[in-house]
C-alpha cells in the first residue's frame, strides 16, 4: 500500500490513525469491560477536524478506500464541537487536548502545490485554535507543525504569542524523521529549541511506519530532547504508535532509563497512553498481545505512574467512553492505579492561554 501517488499520504495517515487498524467488528469481540470506577479528568490526545479536513479525508477515501479500511467509521462522522462536547460529557471528561491534524495536508506536492499545502495547514491550525477559544477552556489547542518542512519556522512565528494556542504537536513519523540522519536530528533539535523559546509545550509522536530500533530512540533522547530544557513534553502513544509491541516497550524503557538518570529534557516529560491498548484482532495485526501489555505496565510501574496520562486518540478508535473501558480492562491495573491515571494531568494543564 506504499506505492503510487498516495504513498506519501499513506505515511501521513499514520497521524490520523496513530497506525491503529481499528475495526468496529474487532471492538465488538472484546469481553465486557470492568466498571470504570473513575473517569479521566483530561483526555490528553484528541482530534477534531475542520470541514476542509473532512472533505480531504473523503477525497483520499475515494482515491484509495484501503487507507481507511480498518479505521473506526467515526473518522467520517463530521462532528461539530457541540457533538464532541456531548461525547466528553457522557465520558465525564472535563477537558480535552485538541491536537491539530494539519500535517495530513502535507503530501510533498503529490495532491496539491506547496503553497496550497501551507495554506491548508495554517487554516487547520486556525480552526483548532478558534475551536479551543470558543470552548471557554473545555478544549486545549495544540497546533500541528512538520519540523522538517521549510515552512516550519514561519508557522511557529505566526502562532507565537497568539491567544488560544497552548502547545505544538510534532508528528515525526509523518514527517519522515529518522534519528539515523545527523542532518534531520540537527534540524529537529534546532526547531525544538525554538519551540522552547516560544514557551509552548510539545506533544511528540515519535514513531513512523518503518523499523523503530531502540538505538534511534536513544539518539532522540541524547541529541534532541535536551533542546526542550524544562519545557513540558508529552510523548504520544507511550513512545510507540499503537499497541505494545517489543519496539514500543523498548522505546518506553529507553525513556525510563533517561528519566532515572535525570537526563536533560526529562524534567517535565510525560507519556500519553492513547492507542497502547487495542482490540485483540488489531493488536495481533500490529504484533502486540496481552503478554506485551503486561510488560508495558511493568515499565509504567518502574517509571512511576506520575509520568503517564490518559488519551483516546479519537476518532481513530471510536467513541471514547468504550475505549476507556477497554483500556481499563486490558491493562489490568489496580483500582488505585486506574484512579491515579485518571487524575493525572500533564504539566501544561492549568497553564494554558
Amino acid at each position: 500500500m506504499q506505492t503510487g501517488i498516495l504513498a506519501r499520504w499513506n505515511s501521513l495517515a499514520v497521524g490520523l490513525s496513530s497506525a491503529l487498524l481499528l475495526a468496529s467488528s474487532a471492538q465488538a469481540q472484546q469481553p465486557a469491560p470492568r466498571p470504570l470506577l473513575a473517569a479521566p479528568a483530561v483526555d490528553h490526545h484528541f482530534h477534531l477536524g475542520s470541514a476542509a479536513l473532512s472533505a480531504y479525508v473523503e477525497k483520499i477515501n475515494q482515491l484509495d478506500p484501503s487507507v481507511f479500511e480498518h479505521l473506526s467509521r467515526e473518522v467520517f462522522s463530521k462532528p461539530t464541537p457541540d457533538t464532541v462536547i456531548r461525547m466528553l460529557d457522557e465520558a465525564r471528561v472535563r477537558q480535552a487536548v485538541l491536537i491539530s491534524s494539519g500535517h495530513l495536508f502535507l503530501t510533498g506536492g503529490k495532491l496539491s502545490d506547496p503553497a496550497t499545502e501551507e495554506r491548508e495547514l495554517r487554516e487547520e491550525n486556525r480552526f483548532i485554535v478558534a475551536t479551543a477559544l470558543a470552548s471557554h477552556g473545555r478544549f486545549i489547542a495544540f497546533i500541528d507543525i512538520n519540523p522538517l518542512d521549510p515552512n516550519a519556522h514561519a508557522e511557529l512565528a505566526y502562532w507565537k504569542g497568539k491567544p488560544g494556542i497552548s502547545g505544538v504537536k510534532l508528528h515525526l513519523g509523518a514527517a519522515g524523521f529518522h534519528a539515523s540522519s545527523p542532518e534531520q536530528v540537527a534540524t529537529l533539535a534546532k526547531f525544538v529549541a525554538e519551540v522552547r523559546q516560544a514557551g509552548l509545550p510539545l506533544a511528540i509522536h515519535l514513531r513512523g511506519g518503518g523499523p523503530f530500533p531502540k538505538a534511534e530512540v536513544q539518539t532522540f533522547i541524547a541529541r534532541v530532547l535536551p533542546a526542550a530544557g524544562n519545557l513540558p513534553v508529552q510523548i504520544a502513544h507511550g513512545g510507540g504508535y499503537g499497541g505494545a509491541d517489543p519496539a514500543t516497550i523498548d522505546s518506553l524503557s529507553a525513556f525510563g532509563d533517561a528519566i532515572a538518570r535525570k537526563a536533560p529534557g526529562t524534567a517535565n516529560l510525560v507519556f500519553d497512553i492513547s492507542g497502547v491498548v487495542l482490540p485483540d484482532d488489531t493488536a495481533k495485526a500490529l504484533g502486540s498481545n496481552d503478554a506485551q501489555l503486561k510488560q508495558f505496565v511493568a515499565e509504567m510501574r518502574k517509571i512511576g505512574f506520575d509520568r503517564f496520562v490518559v488519551g483516546s486518540d479519537w476518532p481513530a478508535i471510536g467513541p471514547i467512553k468504550p475505549y476507556y473501558a477497554l483500556v481499563r480492562e486490558k491493562l489490568q491495573l489496580t483500582d488505585a492505579e486506574w484512579a491515579k491515571l485518571c487524575a493525572n494531568q500533564a504539566p501544561y494543564i492549568g497553564k494554558t492561554r
